[in-house]
């Protein structure tokens, strides 16, 4: 996997590359298929036709983990595009750090999407390859202005990553991450972005700072849909009925916005 990383490939995950899975993530319930591209993300191939091409990125919220496929926000907010075609390029457990990655690897792949949608993962977590080449995940789950009391991976290990957890750097990791997609966007594509789940708190603590370097026009901050109602098969993701509300109030924001 390490050399999709250095370099300007897509990140495949083998894995899940090509598959029909019905377990994922937290997802154990045998009852929700996941039907994986050629990149091993839940979505159309990258070169299905469609117009307008809307890409989406995000984490398990995104890939829509214990909900079927035709419920979840992405794919809601396509149906209302005539003749749309969705790349859900959303991953469980990705940081903001390995969308901006991912996103780049995708547009310099010669993909350029209409739009791109962006409900960005929690800015605590961190992703990094180990000494043998292996993609490792680190969460962490903190309130505003609190040490993170939970990590999950090796903690001999991750030591240092949590030491570097607080709310300012995980501010400065999330506006680097904003930043480079502002960067690498193609000019004819529109982008909106969004913030949803447990990081949201931290997000409107720190909202003053955060507004004077992102776009307000083209982000959506939910006022009662950001909260994880925990309604998926899982028991710890959104629901359908969370997903249908938020895309009903994301598209609003989009249509608005245009």
């Amino acid at each position: 996997m390490f050399k999709d990383y250095l370099s300007n490939n897509i990140i495949t995950f083998p894995n899940y590359q090509d598959k029909v899975l019905y377990n994922l993530s937290t997802d154990d319930s045998n009852k929700i298929e996941y039907r994986m591209n050629e990149h091993g993300y839940r979505s159309n191939s990258l070169s299905k036709d469609g117009s307008p091409k809307i890409l989406t990125l995000g984490c398990s919220w995104t890939m829509g983990i214990g909900v079927e496929n035709d419920r979840i926000w992405p794919n809601l907010i396509g149906n209302k595009f005539k003749d749309s075609v969705v790349c859900n390029y959303g991953m469980y457990g990705t940081s903001t750090e390995f969308l901006a990655k991912q996103y780049s690897k995708i547009i310099d792949s010669g993909y350029e999407p209409d739009i791109v949608l962006i409900l960005w993962p929690g800015f605590s977590r961190r992703d990094y390859l180990d000494e043998k080449g292996r993609h490792i995940k680190l969460f962490g789950w903190r309130t505003a202005y609190h040490q993170d009391p939970v990590s999950k991976g090796r903690p001999d290990i991750d030591l240092a990553f949590v030491t570097l957890q607080n709310d300012y750097q995980d501010l400065n990791v999330f506006w680097s991450s904003y930043k480079f997609v502002q960067s690498v966007t193609p000019k004819n594509t529109k982008v909106f972005h969004s913030i949803a789940g447990y990081y949201y708190k931290i997000f409107d603590e720190h909202f003053d700072l955060i507004k004077k370097f992102v776009d307000l026009d083209n982000f959506f901050i939910p006022t009662d849909c950001y909260e994880n109602d925990k309604g998926a098969i899982d028991g710890s993701h959104p629901s359908s009925v969370w997903h249908n509300k938020f895309s009903n109030q994301f598209y609003n924001f989009i249509e608005d916005s245009c």
